[in-house]
């Protein structure tokens, strides 16, 4: 019986799609192929009688693969494929060359095959990062904060999954003239907007992240004290339902969001 090959690459897109270049062109047989993605905080399990590839990233690798799911497949899978690679999900590389190997075979009507395993599960990993992201983008809050005598737009947002470019994207359009920061603890990096212009986000080194930290905790509070005041000039206490407001609004979103600070604060 012929071996499982486990091809084992660090979680990052370069990472995951250099790994999917390899295992295709080792044309070892894709039932007996599996990709896995290293993540230090979870537990890392063997399978007996496997051989264990470790992949080294490689920028070029990874163009020519998003080059060919563009050209081969469509615009659609490329926005899943990305989707998923940026998700916690543990066993997205393994599901992002599946969904690749067939949709080598089906074209563009691959998203629509959702009676294939392989092609089902990425669904549910996309649906499940754009609806985080869809979250965001209706509760992220931004407030005025002072920064290097600028006046700038702020928020934070901790999301499970890479969901800063939906988010920034989104913000781009709609306060184009302002200048604004959009902090992603989870992951360590930042959206940045200069007005009138398109956004781009970076890695953040570790006192970066002390930094904006900080910032969250200071400058101006003219949009904060607003939206606090409206959330309560608002809520009519004979008609508040906490089991509802959860399932409307689940409490990870509230973390950041200023018109819940004082309940926080009124809670410790």
């Amino acid at each position: 019986m012929k071996q499982m090959r486990v091809y084992r690459c660090e979680d990052t897109p370069e990472g995951i799609f250099t790994a999917v270049y390899d295992a295709g062109k080792s044309a070892y047989g894709h039932d007996h192929i599996r990709l896995e993605v290293i993540m230090p905080e979870a537990e890392q399990n063997y399978i007996l009688f496997s051989e264990y590839v470790d992949v080294q990233p490689d920028p070029e690798k990874m163009q020519k693969v998003l080059r060919t799911v563009r050209n081969r497949i469509s615009e659609t899978a490329y926005e899943y494929i990305m989707t998923a690679a940026g998700s916690r999900q543990p066993d997205k590389a393994d599901v992002i060359y599946h969904f690749i190997v067939y949709g080598f075979a089906l074209g563009r009507k691959v998203t629509e095959a959702l009676h294939v395993p392989w092609v089902q599960r990425m669904f549910e990993i996309y649906r499940r990062s754009r609806n985080e992201a869809h979250y965001y983008l209706e509760f992220i809050r931004f407030e005025e904060i002072s920064w290097q005598g600028q006046a700038v737009l702020y928020a934070v947002i901790e999301p499970e999954n890479e969901v800063i470019d939906t988010v920034a994207s989104h913000f781009t359009d709609r306060l184009n003239p302002e200048w604004f920061i959009i902090y992603d603890k989870t992951h360590h990096k930042a959206a940045f907007h200069n007005p009138g212009r398109r956004w781009y986000q970076r890695m953040l080194e570790p006192d970066e992240c002390i930094l904006l930290d900080r910032l969250e905790h200071s400058g101006e509070r003219e949009y904060a004290d607003l939206w606090k005041a409206f959330f309560e000039s608002i809520a009519i206490p004979e008609r508040e339902n906490a089991d509802l407001q959860r399932t409307n609004l689940p409490l990870h979103y509230r973390k950041h969001m200023t018109e819940f600070e004082s309940h926080r604060i009124s809670q410790n």
